[in-house]
């Protein structure tokens, strides 16, 4: 089988198993088993075709042609206490896919290049029909898909830089509940749909004075996306031909990430990494959507812009990684998560909160392969919110647990 008939396999491998995901704010950068297993302190010490993802000026590291493949399987669990009733909601639970595609060659000394497919943005919050939140949300998700062709030139043995740029294909959906009170009819349901299409763009360094460090950064822009779809909804004949209804488009503005890792091997078979994110989530100020068909004026409150004001946070981590053998490598790692969502903005949703990261995971290298497995545990400091615009107060309880799997093959 030719190259090009695997990569075809992979795309259609990617594009077909469902995803939907979630992380501090709605950013998801666990995209490799290895990087997990460092608790995505990755960017200075990537050492497989992932680096497309985490720092591609790295790409040069790696010798003839390599495939990734991998995936993360998330279980989150999520529960809301409420201020004005004392009643306890568990989000629906669910079992999520994240796969991940990565492919590099290096074409001579000076130049490679590299190809990944990944899903870096995304959410899924799903709760009881009939709880007390459904007016604000019963189901909500957002899923991107980024393919991101990258090119690496290394200026000399100790300095590389990347460029690249990225397609990007988004989908988001939400359903909630519409009250009628106080006419004495059931709640209405509307569903809205949408998806849009945007590029965005890639810059990344690596400088190596081995032993002593490695360090890498990594640019990812800002992606503004124009969603284009519409709204259904469900409710007694007289009231639905009042409700919102038909073509609808909404914008969301993905923040731009600067990543900056340095990581050192003076101790033999050991290497150290501190790793620095910021994140402009200021990008994510409201979210508004603009309706084709006139809304009636009773129904204008449920359509208004939703605040966000979402604010630039800085998250920070380390990571170590301990080579046992020429065969098995052991890796374990920390990282302070920090919530970009004020306290104004936290709903269902997403309902979000500082975290505490965790990992560990084990590697095995063959004579042409390498798999990896690994255990990355988010949990969530309890957030107590009082003053949420919509007067929805109460307290969040939010952890998660993820199990990454990768393959790598070097084909040559």
């Amino acid at each position: 089988m030719n190259v090009k008939k695997i990569i075809l396999l992979l795309i259609a491998f990617f594009l077909f198993i469902p995803s939907r995901s979630f992380g501090a704010g709605f950013l998801i950068y666990s995209q490799d088993a290895s990087a997990a297993g460092s608790c995505i302190t990755f960017t200075a010490q990537v050492d497989n075709p992932s680096a497309v993802f985490y720092n591609p000026a790295a790409i040069n590291r790696l010798e003839g042609t390599n495939i990734s493949l991998g995936s993360t399987i998330i279980l989150p669990f999520t529960s809301f206490k409420s201020a004005s009733t004392g009643k306890e909601t568990d989000m629906e639970h669910h079992i999520y896919l994240l796969p991940s595609v990565y492919i590099t060659h290096k074409f001579n000394d000076k130049f490679s290049a590299g190809i990944g497919l990944f899903s870096p943005f995304g959410l899924s919050t799903e709760w009881p029909n009939n709880w007390e939140g459904r007016y604000l949300s019963t189901f909500a998700s957002l899923r991107t898909v980024y393919l991101n062709p990258v090119v690496s030139w290394q200026i000399n043995p100790q300095l590389s830089t990347a460029v690249g740029f990225s397609i990007i294909k988004s989908e988001i959906e939400q359903k909630k509940a519409v009250s009628f009170w106080p006419l004495p009819v059931s709640d209405g349901r509307t569903k809205l749909e949408a998806d849009g299409t945007s590029v965005g763009f890639n810059l990344a360094l690596l400088y190596q004075c081995p032993p002593y460090f490695d360090l890498g950064i990594s640019y990812r822009s800002k992606v503004s996306i124009h969603y284009k779809g519409d709204v259904e909804n469900k409710a007694p004949k007289y009231l639905s031909k009042v409700l919102p209804k038909g073509d609808v488009s909404v914008d969301i503005d993905l923040p731009p990430i600067v990543a900056a890792g340095i990581a050192t091997s003076l101790i033999k078979n050991l290497t150290i990494e501190a790793e620095l994110y910021w994140i402009g989530w200021s990008t994510y100020d409201e979210l508004k959507a603009d309706f084709e068909e006139p809304v009636q004026k009773v129904f204008k409150p449920f359509v208004a812009p939703v605040v966000r004001d979402y604010h630039d946070v800085f998250t920070y981590g380390v990571g170590i990684k301990y080579q046992l053998n020429l065969s098995w490598v052991i890796r374990c790692g920390y990282l302070f998560d920090r919530t970009p969502v004020p306290e104004k903005a936290v709903d269902p949703i997403l309902p979000d909160a500082d975290r505490d990261e965790y990992s560990a995971g084990l590697y095995y290298t063959g004579e042409k392969y390498k798999l990896g497995l690994a255990y990355y545990g988010v949990f969530g400091r309890d957030r107590k919110v009082e003053n949420n615009l919509n007067d929805f107060n109460g307290e969040y309880k939010i952890s998660s647990h993820l199990i990454a799997v990768s393959f790598e093959y070097r084909l040559k």
